[in-house]
């Protein structure tokens, strides 16, 4: 039941939540940091290249606790935790390069957020809906609509078996889909934090967010 919960949790996110937050996230870290180093000479840069990592780090801090909460990747908190972070000062922008891995991390999670949207509809999803055929072929069946009567892939791999067999076949590969997401999923949501937590950056000393004011 526990695996069954997870599994639910897994497949929410990576239907409802991971693509368009990973777009939305890319879409601002990425565009006021393009933006904020193109203006970096008119000094007015500065503030916006500032505040897009600010963004970046928050938003990826955010993203990697939703992810560890809602999946569950680690019951027994083994995970090391999200740490703190420093504020950015100005001159920080070019002389720590370890600010930019947020901006690294969005451009690596928006992939991994495709594959994981792709894993999550093809397997419990298109699974589970594959597993109610007999259900779909009854109702249909009584408004004179035979699903599996010319069914080319069938006729040529089943052709003794009834439509409503087939349906219970179909619904076999969709049982064996469902089941596979399980482990599918899981690894991909275990993969995803723990890669991608290796970009997080380590704070050398307790802080409070605030924006920096002085150069």
């Amino acid at each position: 039941m526990k695996t069954m919960r997870r599994y639910g949790r897994q497949t929410l996110y990576m239907l409802f939540i991971t693509l368009p937050f990973s777009i939305i996230a890319f879409v601002v870290s990425t565009t006021f940091a393009v933006v904020g180093l193109a203006l970096t000479p008119l000094w007015i840069g500065l503030p916006i290249l500032q505040g897009a990592l600010i963004a970046a780090r928050r938003l990826m801090a955010f993203d990697l606790d939703l992810q560890r909460r809602l999946t569950a990747v680690d019951p027994d908190g083994a995970e090391s935790p999200i740490p703190a972070y420093e504020p950015i000062r100005y001159r920080d922008l070019f002389t720590q390069g370890r600010l930019y891995a947020p901006l690294l991390y969005w451009l690596l999670k928006l992939p991994i957020a495709v594959l994981q949207f792709a894993a999550a509809v093809v397997l419990p999803v298109a699974g589970v809906a594959v597993m109610l055929s007999p259900l779909v072929y009854i109702v249909l069946a009584r408004y004179g609509i035979d699903i599996f009567a010319d069914d080319v892939v069938m006729d040529i791999l089943l052709p003794a078996l009834s439509p409503y067999q087939r349906s219970w076949v179909a619904s076999g590969i969709g049982l064996v889909l469902a089941s596979a997401g399980i482990v599918v999923l899981n690894n991909a949501a275990k993969g995803s934090v723990r890669w991608l937590s290796g970009l997080t950056v380590p704070a050398e000393r307790p802080i409070v967010w605030t924006h920096a004011t002085e150069g």
